[in-house]
């Protein structure tokens, strides 16, 4: 059911919720990302804004992402920095910096994304994503 409450919205949990999903953000994981998503999900990805009403449209979507960064040397992501800011007893954004990193370490490239993250489904999932620059993370 999609009213079951999950555990308590607090930056500790948060930031857990962040770490985890960017540690999840990798090669072969596409199945285990799309579950960290509240259905419907809303997408804004450049000029694209994109309502997904599936896990499978979660996973297509996140599949083309993955093969673009792989065929550009893509492992991994690291979470920079994490902003908190959270709206009601049951919702948060969360604005934070990553790095894109490659097999050897370095840097593919650095991005920044806010999240509105709803505590649902007995846990965290991501309601909203829009990603953009570095320079727009909300840090006030």
């Amino acid at each position: 059911p999609g009213n079951q409450q999950g555990p308590p919205m607090n930056d500790t949990a948060l930031r857990h919720f962040l770490d985890d999903y960017c540690a999840t953000f990798r090669p072969g994981n596409i199945a285990a990302i799309a579950r960290r998503y509240h259905l419907p999900v809303t997408m804004i990805v450049g000029e694209q804004i994109s309502t997904l009403n599936s896990e499978q449209q979660i996973v297509d979507m996140l599949e083309a992402i993955m093969r673009s960064l792989v065929a550009r040397g893509f492992d991994h992501s690291r979470v920079d920095d994490c902003y908190i800011h959270p709206l009601t007893s049951n919702s948060a954004l969360i604005s934070a910096s990553f790095s894109r990193l490659k097999t050897d370490g370095t840097v593919l490239e650095q991005l920044g994304a806010t999240y509105t993250v709803v505590n649902s489904d007995g846990g965290y999932r991501i309601a909203v994503l829009v990603a953009h620059d570095v320079g727009h993370v909300i840090k006030n």
